[in-house]
């Protein structure tokens, strides 16, 4: 059932991003690589607006959706909203069978996500970062990337 429904998820995301385009905000002229399927989850750890700690151990509990965004891209603004729909149908499913959600900033301070998440009405768990050290851990450039992640490893990517 969990394989279906994420296989589901990336047809729809993918077919939004190739439809719309690849662009972002801020983005330097530098060889692009992201992590594939079959890769090691990098060792991470981040702390929510809410306090909350999510780390890639957390993928040996559950499948992880780990998406990169910025406020300013015109491409996450468009994605972001069909995240928390996937989000929303995840939180309805009994707690052992959800998803862990975490949408990491790059390069945007905590200010302007909680402007943004209010105005357009996200409860997507998300962890404001001013850099680029988290997301350089999974990809060169791009946003928004999303990667899927389940005991330590990438399952799929975006």
């Amino acid at each position: 059932m969990r394989m279906k429904k994420t296989a589901t998820f990336i047809c729809v995301v993918m077919g939004l991003l190739l439809s719309a385009g690849f662009g972002c905000v801020g983005e330097k002229e530098v060889p692009e690589w992201y992590l594939r399927p079959g890769d090691a989850l990098p060792a991470f750890e981040v702390a929510t607006i809410d306090g909350k700690r999510v780390s890639s151990a957390d993928s040996y509990e559950a499948e992880m959706v780990i998406v990169f965004f910025n406020t300013d891209c015109p491409d996450c603004r468009r994605e972001l909203p069909e995240i928390q729909k996937r989000y929303d149908e995840n939180q309805m499913l009994p707690e052992s069978d959800r998803d862990i959600y975490i949408c990491i900033a790059r390069e945007e301070g905590e200010a302007d996500i909680v402007n943004y998440w209010e105005a357009n009405h996200l409860t997507l768990p998300v962890s404001p970062q001013p850099d680029r050290r988290i997301y350089s851990l999974f990809a060169s450039v791009g946003i928004p990337r999303i990667f899927y992640a389940r005991d330590g490893r990438i399952i799929n990517s975006q």
